[in-house]
């Protein structure tokens, strides 16, 4: 490797970041001697200045780059670009109280939808139209006041009492919104849902410039929840003016653009809402968003970006190859890798043999080896052995407990003394992926299955046979999954997603994997015990104020999930995309991926 130099990195690379970088550049140091870096070594230096590269779109990197052009007048005024935008076979409305719970609304909708809160692009909670707001001591009532310049793309000024508006119509009992789980919480939820008499809703417009929302009980990460875009206000006499369907392409949002024509299932257009109160865009003049789906939706949209159309696009695993081997598009390949935000995880029911005992459960954690599977999933995973992603520990300065680290002969034993040395009279395991999977997914899962057999000497079936509606129908009939590998988004800045998932009263454990205070001690260990004590802890945990003391409770919930192996973590995602290099201002996260946080007055063509 005599061709590699030391280079001058970013500031924005952490601490870890640059130890690691110290280690990796010895290694290919040395690789000009005696041997050559592994390719898991050229892994994690693409990984590592990836981040580099991702971080240098945020922060001061974004700022010196937008501040430079202006300075050389490079600035395209009136720009108009194409940003594809992938539905994965979701309904498109438009209307922020209709919408399905689907990743890329969190993040196109807050162009047009504003609420009293919005997120960065770490997923963190931050002020928008609200410009203040207090929590009672007892953490049941927030009250905010609304920003003065505050106003619709109509002209029309935000008052209090079009918020309560808004949210009474996403939870109209006769047609509540996908959404409503995150207004669960407000005082009288389900009352106003079941319709019940004399329901009172928690919502509150003490004057025109203040609102309030009362819980029914305190919850820590309620700021989170209220970020999400059901809880957008919308214009009320836009509304009332154009009808249910029309007022969102006539101004009624308030965000930096509004929506101007919408096609259904083609494409829909923003342009600069010009009462924004962080002023109209000075660079752009239109967004196209053409809508794709389907399996080739990403070759559809890397084919735009190939032909100067669109001005991003998703690299997902079947197109990285073809990314990489093009000098032109790896120099303009982003890897979101500094925190990334999701995880992957393996998980057996407990009440289907022989995953009822905590030894086997153990004995495939055990088994997992984490830096194979980054390799078989070619670097777009990163290993972890924690449940909580690292967003989520950055965002609430959160550590997590010692994982349970590959180890293959503890493995071997603790499945020995379950009574299956070696794998022998192991009962059937099946591992079902929906039909119509690629070719090439079945083949790295194939691997990774492969890879317990060579641990443990059990085999685990692949069934690719059944569609997304018979897996439901399999899950219900054997009430549970057997054997799952899930992946996991943080929704929250606490680490509130271990109690969402791993609670055993929650749908994501009742019925599925069913962790139980009824299951009966087996060997040394009692995961009914644990669960009873996992769900106290997680009481106490959702409702905590003070960080540390949160944290802590947190901690010891997530030791409790790992000594029971209840999930089982195996990696970190990592979001990768092009972006055309004449786009700038734009800021990424792990809470965005390829679309940024927000087309704002920062977000600036220049030099094309």
């Amino acid at each position: 490797m005599a061709g590699v130099r030391q280079r001058q990195l970013s500031p924005a690379l952490n601490l870890r970041q640059r130890r690691e970088l110290d280690e990796l550049w010895r290694t290919l140091r040395a690789g000009s001697g005696s041997h050559s870096p592994s390719r898991r070594d050229l892994l994690r230096w693409s990984a590592i200045t990836g981040g580099a590269v991702a971080a240098a779109q945020s922060g001061v990197g974004r700022r010196t780059a937008v501040a430079r052009a202006r300075q050389e007048g490079e600035i395209e005024q009136g720009a108009e670009i194409m940003v594809p935008f992938e539905a994965f076979g979701q309904e498109i409305s438009l209307d922020p109280h209709r919408s399905a719970d689907y990743g890329g609304f969190w993040v196109m909708y807050p162009n047009v939808w504003g609420g009293l809160l919005r997120y960065d692009e770490l997923g963190r909670p931050e002020l928008d139209l609200a410009e203040s707001y207090a929590v009672s001591d007892d953490g049941l009532t927030y009250t905010f006041r609304i920003r003065p310049d505050a106003f619709y793309a109509s002209g029309n000024p935000v008052v209090a009492g079009d918020f309560v508006q808004s949210w009474v119509r996403a939870l109209d009992p006769a047609n509540p919104s996908p959404m409503a789980f995150f207004m669960r919480y407000v005082a009288g939820y389900q009352e106003f849902l079941d319709q019940a008499e004399g329901a009172q809703i928690g919502f509150r417009a003490p004057d025109e410039a203040t609102v309030e929302i009362t819980l029914a009980e305190p919850v820590s990460f309620f700021t989170s929840y209220l970020a999400a875009f059901v809880w957008a206000v919308v214009d009320p006499l836009v509304l009332r003016d154009t009808g249910q369907r029309d007022f969102v392409i006539n101004g009624a949002g308030t965000g930096p653009w509004q929506f101007d024509t919408f096609q259904l299932d083609t494409e829909f257009t923003m342009v600069p809402n010009p009462n924004y109160y962080g002023g109209p865009p000075p660079s752009l003049e239109r967004i196209v968003w053409p809508i794709l789906t389907g399996p080739d939706a990403a070759r559809e949209a890397l084919d735009r970006y190939l032909d100067d159309e669109a001005v991003s696009a998703d690299v997902p695993l079947s197109l990285l190859g073809e990314v990489e081997a093009d000098e032109t598009l790896a120099a303009e390949l982003i890897r979101l890798d500094q925190f990334p935000g999701t995880v992957r995880s393996l998980a057996m029911d407990f009440q289907q043999e022989p995953f009822g005992d905590v030894r086997v459960r153990r004995a495939f954690a055990l088994a997992l080896d984490r830096e194979r599977y980054s390799e078989i999933y070619q670097g777009t995973w990163t290993p972890s052995s924690a449940f909580i992603p690292p967003a989520v520990r950055e965002l609430a300065g959160y550590e997590p407990p010692e994982g349970l680290e590959f180890d293959p002969d503890t493995a071997r034993s603790l499945l020995a003394e379950a009574g299956y040395p070696d794998g022998q009279d192991f009962p059937e395991v099946v591992y079902y992926i929906p039909a119509g999977e690629s070719p090439e997914e079945i083949e790295r899962v194939s691997e990774v299955l492969a890879g317990f057999e060579e641990t443990l000497g059990v085999t685990i079936t692949l069934d690719d046979s059944r569609t997304v509606e018979q897996l439901a129908e399999l899950l219900s009939d054997d009430g549970g999954r057997q054997f799952d590998i899930i992946w996991w988004q943080y929704v929250t800045d606490t680490p509130h997603l271990l109690s969402l998932v791993c609670s055993p009263d929650s749908s994501f454990m009742a019925g599925v994997f069913n962790w139980s205070p009824d299951l009966e001690p087996s060997a040394n260990f009692d995961p009914g015990a644990d669960a009873a004590a996992f769900t106290e802890l997680m009481a106490e945990a959702d409702t905590e104020q003070d960080e540390a003391t949160r944290n802590d409770l947190y901690r010891q919930g997530e030791e409790l999930v790992l000594q029971n192996a209840v999930y089982i973590p195996i990696a970190n995602w990592i979001p990768m995309f092009v972006q055309k290099p004449w786009l700038l201002g734009t800021r990424h996260g792990p809470w965005t991926g390829r679309l940024p946080v927000l087309f704002d007055a920062e977000v600036v063509v220049a030099g094309r």
